[in-house]
């Protein structure tokens, strides 16, 4: 679940700008990944929205507190570049400006498997393989 929190972290504090559009494709749908023993969510939506959900606690999504600022967080995938990248952009629901972003990786193993590495610690690039800080998520649905 380190990865997860760390997560949590990383979208806080990033802070980049950059557009968005709505993403389609067989990442879209619940995935559910396990770090340490610890089980979390992910929900990838049709219409480009990100939420993700851990001890208890749900982040992200059309409509969530970010640090006292009603956010919503979207997700871009490019399939263009190899591997895939994604990003996790929060954006301030009044404003419309992107308040942070998270940039990863994702390697669709099979419809049903993706593999997924971020890049966490406050860092802004992009991971360029899976070997840290890496975690493997399952369709829920």
């Amino acid at each position: 679940m380190k990865i997860l929190k760390k997560l949590s972290f990383a979208l806080v504090t990033l802070m980049l700008l950059f557009s968005f559009t709505a993403p389609e494709g067989d990442h879209v749908g619940k995935w559910k990944g396990q770090d340490k023993g610890d089980i979390g969510f992910l929900t990838l939506s049709s219409d480009g929205y990100a939420t993700f959900e851990f001890n208890g606690q749900t982040m992200g999504g059309k409509s969530y507190n970010h640090q006292g600022t009603n956010a919503a967080m979207k997700y871009t995938v490019n399939t263009g570049t190899s591997p895939t990248s994604i990003d996790f952009i929060i954006v301030n629901n009044k404003s419309k400006s992107e308040m942070g972003r998270l940039k990863g990786i994702i390697n669709m193993k099979s419809r049903n498997k993706m593999q997924m590495a971020l890049t966490f610690g406050g860092g802004t690039g992009r991971p360029k393989d899976f070997s840290t800080d890496a975690i493997v998520f399952n369709r829920v649905k």
